[in-house]
């Protein structure tokens, strides 16, 4: 690894770090707003304090009355109050990632190895406004990450995954697939940042979410993200093609990936598709044919 001396980091604005971060860290449905109880019936009093925290938009206190009250309390509540929790804290990003976003702060990041690569918890750069932030992004429940040499903080959705067995089902399903990118965004630099079977993997996960869930409120959310997986598994990135360009012979990784899920036996809609895909890819050698690429680009879910 470099030492800091060496690193380079490309320069984004902020307005442009802005719509970084959002196209990074995806979006989520704000939370149904809860409706005032009719006369007559009683509120919960726990619910009405949690509800005192996110009229507030104390993120950190939310995050310990729901640690704290979780185990004695419905899924439903819980699921309500981390959805809240969760609409709560992708409104403060952009504004964190914007005082993050200083050249300054920027360089004292750059600079300091425990945050350049894999971020350790606690590091801190000796830069007080930059160690401010790191202080609050940890406290709040963010994780902090990088790309291209950029820093910006994203929901750590592990932490909302130890309470996952104290919510619904449907948003626990949820949960799992959102903590997928808090161990490691899917692409970064325009390189494939998992392994082709990591792929997949989310594939089948959300492509299963959509059918089994197809009208929560987090449905558009789980819907982007495997539009994104699709189209990788189809097309590869720009630095992570899946056809060699000079060959034009399929990455045998990635080869090996498909055809192990097709040999699962799955019936979801993406192994369904994954099965004729590689059926395909078979007729032509493994090679990016015509009848390939038209196969691939019907099904491009980038493409209306």
């Amino acid at each position: 690894m470099n030492g800091p001396k060496n690193r380079t980091r490309k320069k984004i604005p902020a307005l442009a770090a802005v719509a970084l971060m959002t196209a990074l860290t995806g979006s989520i449905l704000p939370a149904k707003r809860v409706q005032a109880a009719p006369s007559g019936i009683q509120v919960n009093l726990a619910a009405s304090g949690f509800n005192a925290l996110s009229a507030k938009s104390d993120v950190a206190e939310m995050w310990a009355y729901i640690e704290k009250n979780a185990a004695s309390s419905s899924q439903a509540t819980v699921t309500v109050w981390l959805r809240r929790l969760e609409t709560v804290q992708n409104k403060r990003l952009p504004g964190l990632e914007a005082a993050l976003s200083q050249e300054s702060l920027q360089n004292a990041l750059m600079t300091t190895d425990g945050i350049y690569g894999d971020w350790k918890k606690g590091t801190r750069t000796g830069n007080a406004q930059a160690d401010k932030l790191l202080a609050e992004i940890e406290k709040n429940g963010y994780v902090l990450d990088s790309t291209e040499g950029y820093f910006f903080p994203k929901i750590d959705y592990l932490r909302y995954l130890k309470q996952a067995s104290r919510t619904t089902e449907r948003y626990a399903d949820y949960l799992k697939i959102r903590s997928d990118e808090t161990v490691s965004e899917l692409t970064k630099d325009a390189g494939l940042m998992v392994s082709w079977t990591e792929l997949v993997a989310r594939a089948e996960r959300q492509s299963r979410y959509l059918v089994s869930y197809p009208n929560t409120p987090e449905t558009a959310t789980v819907q982007q993200m495997y539009d994104q997986s699709l189209y990788i598994v189809l097309y590869g990135t720009d630095n992570v093609p899946l056809f060699d360009y000079d060959t034009r012979k399929i990455d045998s990784e990635a080869k090996a990936a498909y055809q192990k899920q097709v040999r699962t036996g799955s019936q979801s809609s993406f192994t369904k598709l994954l099965r004729n895909y590689t059926r395909v890819l078979e007729q032509n050698g493994g090679k990016l044919t015509k009848s390939v690429e038209a196969f691939r680009d019907v099904r491009n879910p980038w493409v209306e």
